[in-house]
């Protein structure tokens, strides 16, 4: 009788070791990047997954692929960080490569951006247009939705999504709006 006890607590016993985690995974962007999370779906040509506390989605054709891991990765949210490590955090996630230094956009994403910066010329244009879509002709509303799709592919394809974190969601909330008003019109 002394053997299946010992073969019931050896089995007990492995039960034990297993690891009930959730599973993690890394998705890694074909421009360098890479983001952990524990879940992610795709809804139409983007990948979408929890990450920061939030949602983000990268279209499907950046995306080289997404592994799962075994490896233990604390998966840092904005709510459980102190306002330092919030920027600790940022840092150590902008430089993957090694040597290479945060800008101070990436160091802090509500730092204001040079005035002469491109992006933000296109950006604050875009979004003075779009403070006055009620009068606006569909045309123009059409265009100005090309501008609102073509600024965000533009920092999509440069691999700036992460500089650019709140003027990305306010060109797709812009983007929202312009849809809300064809909507109402057809």
């Amino acid at each position: 009788m002394q053997k299946p006890a010992v073969g019931l607590i050896v089995v007990i016993m492995s039960l034990g070791t297993i690891n009930f985690a959730n599973a993690t995974y890394v998705i890694r962007l074909k421009n360098g990047n890479e983001y952990v999370t524990t879940r992610y779906w795709q809804e139409g040509s983007q990948i979408l997954f929890d990450t920061y506390g939030g949602i983000f989605g990268v279209d499907r054709a950046f995306v080289g692929k997404i592994e799962k891991t075994d490896q233990v990765i604390k998966i840092a949210t904005v709510a459980d960080q102190e306002p330092s490590e919030k920027n600790q955090a940022i840092n150590k996630d902008s430089s993957k490569e090694p040597g290479r230094k945060a800008s101070d956009a990436e160091a802090n994403p509500s730092a204001p951006k040079a005035e002469n910066d491109p992006i933000m010329k296109e950006f604050n244009e875009i979004k003075t247009i779009s403070q006055s879509l009620d009068g606006m002709l569909t045309s123009e509303l059409l265009t100005l939705s090309n501008r609102l799709t073509a600024l965000k592919k533009k920092l999509q394809l440069e691999g700036k999504t992460n500089d650019y974190l709140r003027e990305f969601g306010a060109i797709h909330d812009m983007g929202d709006a312009v849809e809300d008003v064809l909507k109402i019109r057809r």
